[in-house]
């Protein structure tokens, strides 16, 4: 997962900032596996990592499926459609009126 969130953080041409899965995302999850304390600086993190930009990364590592659905940040395209997540929270599934 690493590699390919280097790759796409170097990736001038990417059309999103992958260098902030790199340096917020990564060095937290690492701290996490190891038990280690969380740094002051990862309890608020400034940045927005966007829930594509995490699948994509995921994706490009082949470790899609490594995540019940309910531990998946939702993806744009489920607010409109079935989300574990959502219905979990709470939310309702749009009708297509809505839509």
């Amino acid at each position: 997962m690493l590699e390919e969130a280097v790759k796409l953080a170097s990736d001038s041409q990417a059309y999103y900032d992958y260098l902030c899965v790199v340096k917020y995302a990564i060095p937290r999850l690492i701290c996490e596996k190891l038990g280690l304390p969380m740094p002051l600086k990862y309890h608020r993190n400034p940045w927005h990592i966007c829930s594509e930009a995490g699948y994509e990364i995921f994706y490009r590592a082949r470790l899609v499926d490594i995540l019940p659905p309910y531990c998946v940040p939702p993806l744009p395209g489920d607010f409109v459609t079935d989300s574990p997540l959502l219905e979990e929270a709470g939310r309702i599934i749009l009708s297509e009126e809505v839509v």
